[in-house]
């Protein structure tokens, strides 16, 4: 399998700043879901106010922003470690 599964809203976070720890993504896409959820992109926050910001799909936008992934970083240091069991999101091509 290519790729990483993709990220959705209520999906956890590990947020390094005191007293953050582990938080669910809190925004989302407001008309693309997967597995009913709403996906989640660059920019869009976890419950401690942090913004997804590095490490998305680099050939995969929803509504013109990168798709969020398992791995997904944010502005506090957090990292998404939880994501859909059904939609996978790669930047590699496989034959």
């Amino acid at each position: 399998m290519s790729g990483k599964p993709a990220a959705r809203v209520t999906d956890p976070t590990a947020c390094p700043l005191p007293g953050h720890g582990t938080n669910p993504i809190a925004s989302g896409s407001p008309n693309v879901n997967f597995d009913g959820l709403a996906a989640a992109r660059m920019t869009d926050k976890s419950a401690c106010g942090s913004p997804i910001t590095g490490a998305v799909a680099s050939t995969v936008f929803i509504n013109g922003l990168n798709a969020a992934t398992l791995d997904s970083t944010g502005g506090h240091g957090n990292v998404v470690i939880g994501g859909s069991g059904t939609v996978i999101i790669g930047d590699t091509v496989t034959r």
